[in-house]
């Protein structure tokens, strides 16, 4: 546990899953420097029952009792997704109100159960300890404090940049090699109108396939792949766009390129829906990105660079909250 002059023990627990744990690990980095990660899978027990977690009987899971032993208890544990709930629930029992507990996104248990709460506004669950962020929380701010050096090839461009960040394939839909061929034709008519170069990050999970689709319709665009083979570029290479433009199947890419101040633009790989869907309705009306299908040609760089940094604004709300100041 922390003393009076120390920053806050926070420990992230996660099974690894890394588009939960940025968010973990975002909110963490902006509330403490004693931040220390712990991987655990939650088992199936739990997962099937999340419920047993604030039951006596239900066993502490053996990487956390090895992590107390060696560290100690922590004053905060963060934790994001359905999944991770019962291992917050599990650690606010076990702590007997010494450990505040964090959960980001719905738990879909009571909110009571936890100490505080951080959901996107597109999700609909409200109460008194209930944050609501516009957006997933990322690491922005913290990773750009330590920038590693980038392609030469990307630092050596000439003119206008514009950076791409290429999803895929999700549970709602099926990316075709079609529809990146599209994209791609979209990115080259985009490149030629604003005598810009592009630089493309795929997602591992649909590099291959990315840029075999799109490579033939790039063929007289001036371009650089992040093809997989180097470390990844992503998220300081951001630094270099003059305006970027993302697939808007990811919360969290979206989050993460309004986190940098430049104008973005969001282009649909397929009709979005449902929560995803209000998720890029609300960053629209609050001008934090434009949708690709509705941009001018003459104001491309001129579109509205309003920042959206949330894990800082909730980390400002979390440390008066818990009387971390």
């Amino acid at each position: 546990m922390t003393t009076a002059t120390s920053s806050p023990s926070i420990w992230v627990i996660s099974d690894g899953t890394k588009g939960m744990e940025v968010q973990s690990l975002g909110l963490a980095e902006s509330l403490s420097d004693d931040v220390r990660l712990i991987h655990i899978k939650p088992g199936k027990l739990l997962r099937a029952f999340p419920r047993l977690a604030r039951m006596g009987a239900c066993p502490m899971p053996s990487p956390i009792k090895t992590a107390i032993t060696d560290y100690g208890m922590p004053d905060i544990v963060i934790t994001t997704g359905r999944r991770h709930a019962p291992l917050s629930m599990l650690m606010r029992r076990y702590g007997g109100g010494k450990i505040k507990t964090v959960h980001i996104q719905d738990p879909r248990m009571p909110a009571a159960w936890f100490d505080w709460l951080v959901v996107p506004s597109h999700d609909p669950l409200r109460g008194e300890n209930v944050l609501v962020s516009l957006g997933s929380l990322n690491r922005m701010v913290t990773l750009m404090r330590d920038r590693p050096p980038l392609p030469a090839a990307v630092t050596e461009m000439d003119g206008k940049k514009i950076v791409v960040l290429i999803g895929g394939s999700n549970r709602r839909y099926q990316v075709h090699d079609q529809d990146y061929a599209h994209f791609g034709q979209t990115l080259a008519d985009v490149a030629a109108m604003t005598s810009s170069s592009l630089i493309l990050i795929p997602s591992r999970r649909s590099l291959d396939t990315v840029m075999q689709a799109m490579a033939p319709v790039l063929s007289d665009t001036k371009h650089w792949w992040w093809d997989g083979t180097t470390p990844n570029p992503y998220p300081w290479i951001l630094t270099t766009a003059d305006a970027i433009i993302v697939t808007a199947d990811s919360v969290n890419m979206t989050s993460e390129a309004a986190c940098m101040g430049k104008p973005v633009y969001v282009a649909e790989l397929k009709p979005e829906s449902g929560r995803v869907a209000l998720f890029h309705k609300i960053l629209h009306e609050g001008n934090y990105t434009e949708s690709l299908n509705q941009l001018s040609f003459y104001h491309f760089f001129l579109h509205n660079d309003k920042r959206l940094d949330e894990t800082t604004r909730i980390a400002a709300i979390l440390s008066e909250k818990l009387s971390l100041n």
